[in-house]
């Protein structure tokens, strides 16, 4: 694929690790993956995912947790995509953009 795209669906899924690296093996080269979700700073982050997630996945809404800039491109490095930008913008929400090289 020349892009991926997630969309606000990241904070649902499991193994986010195994989710990049299947974003790797599909994309050609330079081609780009784009990552739109929610994140927060640090102390509201801390509460999201030590009460609030756990609550709303018991409730069987599937939000397992929600990430930081930092842990995203962590992700990415772990998966070999070059981040071309990863910031948090207005009113909670992450943008990521990263390469295949």
């Amino acid at each position: 694929f020349d892009v991926v795209i997630c969309s606000m669906s990241f904070h649902h899924y499991p193994n986010v690790q195994d989710f990049f690296d299947s974003v790797y093996r599909v994309l050609r080269p330079n081609g780009r993956f784009i990552l739109r979700d929610m994140t927060m700073n640090k102390a509201f982050l801390w509460v999201a995912n030590h009460l609030e997630m756990p609550l709303v996945h018991k409730l069987g809404h599937g939000d397992v947790k929600v990430y930081s800039t930092d842990d995203v491109r962590g992700l990415c490095r772990s998966a070999h995509l070059s981040v071309e930008c990863c910031e948090h913008r207005k009113a909670m929400r992450l943008h990521c953009v990263a390469r295949k090289v």
